[in-house]
């Protein structure tokens, strides 16, 4: 072989190889998409300051997608505020998540879902177990195989609910199989879904979307309750977080048709009412706080009620009387009350949190429509 045609196929083999190093003709190889991809379908209040890592922050805050192929990867980032952030992944028709504990670091890692899957189109459900109390993460898109295509989702529902709750809401503790009890000692983060609350349950029987707007330990009346230094819900329900110096949410961006508010718990554990306010104050508190939201969504059915988590029932007739004189003052017949049965001392389980779905949805469909309620 002459000196030109070996130079000749030592070029052409170290072409291959260069091309073959660029553009991996692997099938095990990945190609990650980003999060600012127009097939990806967020729920819940997401935080778009930067839109190719939006931000979780509230409890079962998700992205749903459609993807080809045999992997799964997503690129995380958690903010390292707080505990550990638990994400769940729900797979296919599979009602049993994948769950993954991120590590505490603010720069995105890229966590293994699923490999050697049927190679086919897979449906994902990528969503925040946890509120606050573990801080909030970044979700910076997901790695598939690199010869397959992330799919259009299905058509968001026009159907919307609103929640705004505390720990009952956001599903706390709810993975505790011991039902009707006291919570169990120590950390408890990994037994949290809000996946598995009651509004959560109720939005998945109506199919409907769902915004989450609850915070563990937090009270209606800011300088109560437990959360961050007794920052109340009247203070935050409108940030796109927790926190009082977080921005504003804008509402626009999501208008339910049904509201949901599942405040008065931690009030009812914090407020002296023989030192601190009394019960009137703490209704026209409550009156405040229906008034605010009704100038943001005018066409919406309000349904204020307290939770299955025992309290002193004293709470339940300041809460009705609450609803009952904002009816009367503002000429509003959109807004309704509603009193679950005690059932727990501790957080409510899953059986317990679908007491609270059921309850309702039987007050949506015997009261609720008759009076003119329509998705």
């Amino acid at each position: 072989m002459n000196l030109k045609k070996s130079l000749l196929i030592f070029f052409l083999s170290l072409s291959i190889l260069i091309a073959c190093s660029h553009y991996p003709l692997n099938s095990n190889s990945l190609q990650e998409i980003a999060a600012d991809n127009s097939n990806f379908q967020y729920i819940g209040r997401v935080n778009w300051q930067n839109p190719q890592a939006p931000i979780f922050s509230f409890p079962a805050t998700a992205a749903r997608f459609n993807f080809e192929g045999t992997t799964l990867k997503l690129k995380l980032a958690d903010d390292n505020w707080g505990g550990t952030n638990y994400i769940g992944v729900y797979l296919d028709d599979n009602p049993v998540p994948i769950i993954i504990n991120l590590d505490n670091d603010v720069q995105p890692q890229m966590y293994s879902v699923a490999e050697g899957l049927e190679d086919r189109i897979h449906q994902a459900l990528v969503i925040k177990r946890n509120d606050y109390v573990t801080g909030e993460f970044s979700f910076h898109g997901i790695a598939i195989d690199a010869n397959k295509n992330l799919r259009p989702p299905e058509i968001k529902t026009n159907r919307k609910i609103e929640v705004y709750g505390d720990s009952i809401s956001s599903g706390s503790v709810v993975e505790y199989e011991q039902t009707s009890t006291q919570d169990p000692e120590g950390d408890t983060n990994n037994l949290s879904n809000g996946y598995l609350s009651f509004g959560a349950m109720l939005a998945r029987d109506y199919q409907a979307q769902l915004s989450l707007i609850a915070q563990a330990g937090i009270s209606l009346v800011d300088g109560y309750g437990f959360w961050n230094n007794g920052t109340g819900m009247e203070m935050v329900y409108d940030k796109i977080k927790p926190l009082k110096d977080a921005p504003r949410w804008d509402f626009g961006q999501y208008i339910p048709n049904l509201v949901i508010i599942a405040l008065g718990q931690n009030d009812s554990a914090t407020i002296d009412l023989n030192s601190d306010l009394n019960s009137i104050q703490w209704q026209e508190h409550y009156q405040s706080f229906l008034l605010d939201l009704r100038s943001k969504y005018p066409n919406a059915y309000f349904v204020c009620m307290f939770p299955n988590m025992f309290h002193d029932r004293v709470w339940d007739n300041y809460l009705t009387a609450a609803v009952a004189r904002y009816k009367n003052e503002h000429n509003d017949d959109q807004v309704y009350s509603l009193i679950t049965e005690q059932v727990t001392p501790g957080h409510p389980r899953v059986s317990e949190q679908k007491l609270m779905a059921d309850a309702l949805k039987n007050l949506i469909e015997t009261t609720l429509v008759p009076a003119g309620f329509n998705w």
